[in-house]
């Protein structure tokens, strides 16, 4: 019996060529940074597994990667985003350049960070708090309602969860965004 190759391909596996050969044969599709096969569904996990090499270095997938993660948005964008949780009272290196990867500090709670196949990424609801926070997209209305549904929860759980915060920036015009909705 062959050995199993796992749910997501990558050049750590087989070559480049025949990632590609294999897509064009149909047995691989292109997933984020990897390929995967055919017979299997596309779900978040998939999506976050794609980006493992990504979240590496405490880096949790955040921003529209994340968005894209939870299915709440077509493609990831590019740079990648990332959160590099603060923790400033233990002392750590400035977080390392990368091309590609788009990465900022920021104060994460417990259950800001959830594991899908044991990559990190932001929930559902810090990471519509994130696109709140940050400059106006016209995706993140959409985008927005979407994580909402993924995290079983409203507007008004949403703004609760924004008015508990502090110190984040964009917090006061996300929540009169949110009076809006």
């Amino acid at each position: 019996m062959p050995p199993q190759l796992p749910p997501i391909l990558d050049e750590t596996e087989l070559p480049a060529v025949a990632l590609r050969s294999a897509v064009l044969d149909g047995e691989l599709y292109p997933i984020g940074e990897g390929f995967r096969p055919v017979d299997l569904p596309l779900d978040a996990a998939a999506r976050a597994g794609s980006l493992r090499a990504i979240a590496v270095r405490r880096r949790v997938l955040a921003g529209r990667t994340a968005a894209w993660v939870w299915g709440a948005v077509a493609d990831p964008g590019r740079p990648y985003r990332v959160l590099i949780p603060d923790t400033a009272a233990v002392g750590h290196a400035a977080p390392h350049a990368e091309e590609g990867v788009l990465a900022r500090e920021a104060r994460l709670r417990l259950d800001d960070v959830t594991l899908l196949d044991g990559v990190p990424v932001t929930s559902p609801l810090r990471n519509a708090v994130d696109l709140l926070c940050g400059p106006q997209e016209p995706w993140h209305r959409a985008a927005v309602d979407l994580l909402l549904a993924e995290a079983a929860a409203d507007v008004p759980a949403l703004l609760a969860d924004l008015r508990s915060r502090r110190r984040l920036t964009g917090r006061r015009e996300a929540i009169a965004r949110l009076r809006c909705w």
